[in-house]
């Protein structure tokens, strides 16, 4: 089996080559606003790494104590589970001798039954609770979202990352599980027979459909895991889909809190717009409309004026010259007013 632990993901490659634009030359104050928000990406991603430092460092810890533990019960109950098995079978012989074939086959049909109506009540699921996490692909396209679906695929890893980390705490107790299972059912065997031990009580019935029971709790015993190494290659996949899956969540978080601080200060940029229109109209006429500016227009327009000799009269517009310029003023003017009048699909003409 393999496992998804990267020293570091794609995610984390992309996110230190990040880097934004430079404010606009006319003072764009959006680049403040920004080099802002960058910083409070940092900080909410060292926070949401703090927020899981403790937990992660404990899973870690109690990933070295769960293996040897998990070994050693093996080791201590191997010696009961062949008790246990051996003990069945002889209980099995003894019931098929005191009952009819068609009970045996009635009851085994009613067992299938049963175990299929525990199924769908939730009995445990045998196995690695875990799957395999690669949040390459998860994570694919992220610079493009919005405020709306990175929060959606936060919450899509964040759940597979807590599932994860339930299968690891579920997994660090199951030395201990293991070691009570066993001991449980060692006790259940020993009832049976002594149930069976006296021919004149017996209810072959009861003692048959508790031995399938029994048998079913014999072949779960080891939780799906046949081999030490099975349970163990398990522990290790639930805590590398934690650790990797909470550096990769940091990211996110920290991408999250940049659009959000760029959404709460563009928010806070229309709102004082709202609120100052007559003074932002002032300060737009007196940045568009300086004397500075009239002067270099006034310059201008003195340069452009062809120069007139002494004695030359100057240079006047024929009549036909004239005509043709208020012509074209005028298809100017009935352009305009045909662009931007009244439509049903544009805003109205305003009325000043």
């Amino acid at each position: 089996m393999t496992t998804s632990y990267p020293e570091r993901s794609r995610l984390d490659r992309d996110h230190d080559q990040g880097h934004h634009e430079p404010p606009h030359e006319d003072c764009d104050l959006s680049g403040v606003d920004d080099l802002a928000c960058e910083s409070k990406g940092v900080a909410d991603r060292a926070k949401y790494i703090a927020d899981h430092d403790a937990a992660l460092k404990d899973r870690r810890a109690k990933y070295d104590v769960t293996r040897a533990a998990y070994t050693t019960a093996r080791t201590t109950v191997a010696a009961d589970v062949t008790s246990i098995r051996k003990d069945l079978h002889q209980i099995r012989e003894q019931l098929r001798c005191q009952l009819d074939r068609e009970v045996i086959e009635c009851l085994d049909e009613a067992w299938a039954e049963v175990s299929e109506r525990l199924e769908r009540c939730g009995e445990p699921r045998a196995g690695c609770c875990s799957e395999e996490c690669d949040f390459d692909d998860e994570c694919a396209g992220y610079e493009d979202d919005d405020i709306h679906e990175l929060t959606a695929r936060i919450a899509r890893i964040d759940r597979r990352v807590s599932t994860a980390e339930a299968c690891f705490d579920t997994l660090a107790g199951e030395p201990a599980a293991l070691t009570q299972r066993v001991a449980g059912l060692r006790a259940a065997v020993d009832a049976l027979l002594t149930e069976i031990s006296d021919p004149k009580t017996v209810d072959p019935r009861h003692a048959y459909a508790t031995l399938r029971w029994l048998w079913h709790r014999y072949d779960d015993i080891w939780w799906g895991f046949p081999r030490v190494r099975d349970f163990q290659d398990c522990l290790c996949q639930a805590l590398t889909c934690s650790v990797t899956g909470r550096r990769v969540l940091g990211i996110l978080v920290g991408r999250l809190g940049v659009l959000q601080c760029r959404k709460d200060a563009e928010d806070r940029r229309c709102e004082t717009l709202r609120t100052h229109v007559v003074e932002e109209i002032l300060e737009a006429c007196a940045r568009n409309c300086s004397p500075d500016r009239d002067n270099d227009r006034s310059t201008r327009e003195h340069h452009s004026e062809p120069r007139v000799e002494a004695g030359e009269e100057p240079e006047t517009e024929s009549a036909d010259e004239a005509e043709d310029e208020a012509e074209e003023e005028s298809g100017d003017r009935l352009r305009s007013e045909a662009e931007y009048g009244d439509s049903p699909r544009g805003r109205p003409r305003p009325t000043w």
